[in-house]
């Protein structure tokens, strides 16, 4: 049995209805004739429950489950008191698949658009080698292409460090005379001041504002090959046929089997970093299991420009596609068009 679990409050409601439609698609095209469920988590509005009545209608009301399992608040995004609500509503729709007996679960986020073909993707490259992957996630781009490689102490690696970027040499000099400080303080097993802490994350924050040091290739040519954190650094010109392994994901477009699913749950977050990445490397790596990313088919992601501080009439869509010819054919890529919320 599949379970289809989405999260979201009434203002972040606005792509659900489209996003119905695609599940839909998905389903008829890779689970046809078996069991699913919907699962949503939401906030009891009206927005969530005119999206409930759009899956009774295409998937029959037996199949929907709503659960009002927290309220909007007013905290700003990835701060504490909006990642935890996220992990609260997570927690509830991922209980209850468990509690259904679901054999997969596939996680959605609620401004997430997958293509028609996702769920098979992802269905297949669970059961590819035996079940070598316990997790599948088809991309989707939020300012770069989710997955990639890090480690529990760096989630996400950086892309650029600050000599594969283009850095003032008195900013250089600074982040230099910042890591020489924190390596003085480490031997001496002494705690890092608040004072120097936020100065080196203002120092940091000002080198990550620096261009790289070239494209991903001149980098590469430059400083060498190690592991990227974003998907389009770590497997640059990785497109259209490809699978390939990743340290992280979201979840945006992610399907978990049983295993995965069972050790999906929220105990010790403390808001702190985003609740997908706590998943990621508290439970699923100690765990031993792995993640792969399909560049083959990522989704489209909407974006209201109210959430960035922008027109509230204003959405913008941020449509994936792979090259379609030249010598750049099949390379991942991504364009912005505007978008209307369906009614």
């Amino acid at each position: 049995m599949l379970a289809i679990t989405i999260c979201a409050t009434k203002s972040y409601a606005y792509a659900m209805l489209s996003q119905a439609n695609r599940v839909h698609i998905n389903l008829c095209n890779a689970w046809e004739g078996k069991e699913f469920l919907i699962i949503l988590a939401g906030d009891g509005s009206v927005a969530i429950e005119q999206v409930a009545a759009r899956y009774r209608e295409l998937c029959g009301a037996e199949r929907v489950f709503v659960l009002e399992a927290g309220h909007e608040n007013e905290g700003e995004n990835y701060k504490e008191q909006a990642q935890m609500l996220i992990a609260k509503l997570r927690q509830a729709a991922f209980m209850e698949a468990r509690a259904q007996g679901a054999e997969y679960c596939w996680s959605l986020d609620s401004d997430t658009l997958p293509p028609h073909n996702a769920l098979r993707c992802m269905l297949k490259s669970l059961e590819w080698d035996d079940g070598y992957y316990s997790v599948a996630t088809c991309p989707y781009p939020n300012t770069a292409f989710l997955g990639g490689f890090g480690s529990p102490h760096r989630p996400i690696e950086e892309d650029f460090l600050p000599h594969e970027r283009k850095v003032p040499k008195e900013l250089m000099a600074e982040w230099k005379a910042n890591e020489a400080e924190g390596k003085k303080l480490f031997e001496a097993k002494k705690p890092v001041p608040e004072e120097a802490r936020a100065r080196w994350e203002a120092t940091n924050k000002k080198i990550k504002e620096c261009p790289p040091d070239g494209s991903i290739w001149e980098v590469i040519a430059k400083h060498g090959w190690r592991r990227r954190g974003w998907l389009d650094n770590a497997y640059p010109a990785i497109g259209v046929g490809a699978m390939v392994p990743s340290d992280w994901c979201g979840f945006g477009c992610t399907l978990m089997n049983q295993k995965a699913l069972d050790l999906a749950y929220f105990d010790g977050y403390d808001g702190k970093g985003t609740e997908d990445l706590f998943i990621c490397w508290r439970r699923w790596h100690p765990a031993g299991l792995r993640i792969n990313v399909i560049p083959h088919c990522p989704c489209d992601h909407v974006i209201w420009a109210k959430k960035k501080g922008g027109d509230e009439k204003v959405f913008t869509i941020h449509q994936s596609y792979h090259e379609p010819e030249g010598e750049y054919r099949g390379h991942l890529r991504v364009r912005q068009v505007p978008w209307v919320p369906e009614v």
